[in-house]
């Protein structure tokens, strides 16, 4: 018992420890999607954003725009014309006037592409001075990790190292000095019978859900930058026609979208200033109410840093900071939708590895997954067959052979049929008609049901009839 119990506990840790470092990986991911850590590209190392703003496709791309861009200006700035002349009073506008927004949009239009790039730049080099003064490790030489601290928050009454040293060993944890992804040497400082598992297993998987969301933020905030760098040219051509309203939108959408990702990097960094505090906190004297207060504050923790992007956006105007909100439900709506339909088709896969064809056909006819499964472990696969006589011991020795030889296509079959169940229930049949069939071909025997010869009380009683 001793020994199933640890494995037990062995296994719940290997599933928190696999959790976390998801969670660190996707961690590694944000710091490079954000600009804060290089990547290699051709052997130079330079920021995502800026490698795709200045690749070879982008500027064509953005060139193509820029010749319509110019189209449209002389167009609009035409229009302008036209309806000034029209108009009366306060809404008639000098050809003066119209002139210079001409030229400031194409004064614009040559500085749109130096400017990005520029706040881009100086822009990871703030945030990355930021970063490292609210990363109480980072300082020190290393760098937190989730995992460690999970395990710390988890263990807070499952330590049984020195506690003189207690602190030093939760920050070596926690630095990822001491890896907590060797088990070996968590149980040196840790009882695994004593770990707060509802803790660490259920606030990982809100973490991992919360960051992987994170991190389609961050992929789609690339896409989204690069988006309104190429159609700039577009919006700055309206000036002359609406007096900037078109390209003041697409400036709070910039700002927002450069910035926005910054607040994740700075939320997850208070969320380790945070939750170590918590961990020391008492809130309860029942451990059990206390590590549901700890959840708590892990989960509220993982959606501070899930929506940190929408409180950065706001700060660029209101109308950027709604439209940023209002991404984020359709990208959890889509989200969810998505994580629905892969569900069902990995059930209906699933269901026709099981049940094969009976369970594709129940579930076609029915729509119902519980009717498909019922099907395929509920009815018979192996059939009972009529027998006249015993089978003569040519037909059962000389066809065994064969039907050695045939039984792998006959399984192949039961596999197509009735999926892995079919092949299952038909196995031991197959095995007997092997030793007492009397076929050339392997087919499942099941129960044999033998003719007999009418008595011959039945045959005096059937002459008198």
């Amino acid at each position: 018992m001793d020994w199933l119990t640890n494995w037990i506990f062995e296994l719940l840790y290997s599933l928190q420890k696999t959790i976390c470092y998801i969670i660190d990986f996707i961690r590694e991911i944000f710091y490079m999607l954000a600009g804060l850590e290089p990547v290699n590209i051709e052997g130079e190392q330079t920021d995502l954003l800026s490698h795709f703003i200045l690749s070879d496709t982008v500027r064509t791309a953005f060139f193509y725009i820029f010749l319509v861009a110019i189209i449209l200006l002389v167009v609009f700035v035409m229009i302008a014309i036209i309806r000034s002349e029209y108009a009366h009073g306060e809404n008639k506008r000098p050809k003066g006037q119209i002139l210079a927004k001409a030229f400031q949009s194409f004064a614009i239009f040559l500085m749109v592409p130096f400017i990005l790039i520029a706040g881009i730049t100086l822009t990871n080099a703030v945030m990355g001075a930021i970063n490292a003064s609210m990363n109480p490790y980072l300082l020190e030489g290393g760098s937190a990790t989730i995992g460690g601290q999970i395990l710390v928050t988890s263990g807070q009454y499952a330590y049984i190292g020195d506690e003189a040293i207690r602190s030093q060993i939760e920050r070596m944890f926690v630095t990822g000095e001491l890896s907590y992804f060797d088990m070996g040497v968590v149980s040196q400082y840790y009882n695994l019978r004593s770990l707060d598992f509802l803790v660490g297993i259920l606030g990982s998987i809100v973490i991992m859900v919360m960051f992987v969301m994170s991190a389609v933020t961050f992929i789609q905030r690339i896409f989204d930058i690069v988006l309104l760098y190429i159609i700039s040219p577009v919006s700055v051509s309206t000036i002359p026609v609406d007096d900037g309203n078109r390209f003041r939108i697409w400036r709070d959408m910039t700002i927002s979208k450069v910035l926005g990702a910054y607040g994740i990097i700075l939320s997850m960094n208070l969320f380790f200033l945070i939750i170590p505090q918590v961990a020391t906190i008492t809130f309860f004297a029942d451990p059990f109410k206390n590590g549901i207060v700890q959840i708590l504050f892990l989960i509220g923790g993982a959606f501070a840093v899930t929506k940190a992007n929408l409180v950065i956006a706001q700060l660029t105007g209101s109308t950027a900071g709604q439209n940023e909100t209002q991404q984020l439900f359709r990208n959890m709506q889509t989200g969810g939708h998505i994580a629905k339909a892969t569900l069902g088709a990995g059930a209906t896969v699933g269901g026709a590895l099981l049940g094969g064809k009976r369970f594709v056909d129940t579930k076609k006819s029915t729509r119902s997954f519980a009717q498909g499964f019922k099907n395929s472990f509920g009815s018979p696969t192996s059939k009972p067959y009529m027998n006249k006589a015993e089978p003569s011991k040519l037909a059962r020795y000389g066809g065994m052979p064969s039907r050695i030889a045939t039984m792998p296509i006959g399984m192949i079959k039961d596999l197509t049929t009735g999926g892995v169940v079919g092949m299952g229930k038909n196995f031991i049949p197959r095995i007997k008609n092997i030793a007492t069939g009397d076929s050339f071909v392997n087919h499942a025997q099941g129960k044999s049901i033998l003719n007999k010869e009418p008595t011959n009380a039945n045959n005096s009683e059937e002459h008198k009839g």
